[in-house]
């Protein structure tokens, strides 16, 4: 009874290990006919892009960037700071006298970062 059960436990390994290989392998093959797709032009640059940036901490930098206004508000509401929100508007009215290039270069450094295509919308915004 043991020698049969110790035989089904070992059989179950066994399949795993065949099954994680076979996996793997399927893996592989995937990615080079990507590859291959790539390097025929079929498959858009901007899905590579995306993929490339998997690990990248770049959304959620800009993210935490993006949220430092709110605490502050919340911050001095709770903590009864009110100068912390006159510096702050005060903030964004310097912000507001940015020169327009940069404020596009900005915007499109954030919506790459989250996969939009601000370049085509500031493009269009220069032709008018």
């Amino acid at each position: 009874m043991i020698w049969s059960l110790l035989g089904t436990v070992a059989k179950g390994a066994v399949d795993v290990i065949k099954t994680r290989t076979e996996t793997k392998k399927l893996v592989a093959v995937a990615e080079q006919e990507h590859i291959k797709r790539m390097a025929e032009g079929k498959i858009q640059y901007e899905i590579a892009a995306q993929k490339q940036m998997d690990n990248s901490w770049r959304d959620e930098w800009f993210t935490i960037l993006l949220s430092i206004p709110l605490i502050i508000v919340f911050l001095a509401v709770f903590l009864n700071k009110p100068e912390w929100v006159v510096k702050l508007k005060e903030g964004f009215l310097t912000l507001d006298e940015l020169p327009d290039w940069y404020i596009w270069a900005l915007l499109a450094a954030i919506g790459s970062s989250f996969g939009l295509k601000v370049t085509d919308l500031a493009i269009k915004r220069f032709k008018k």
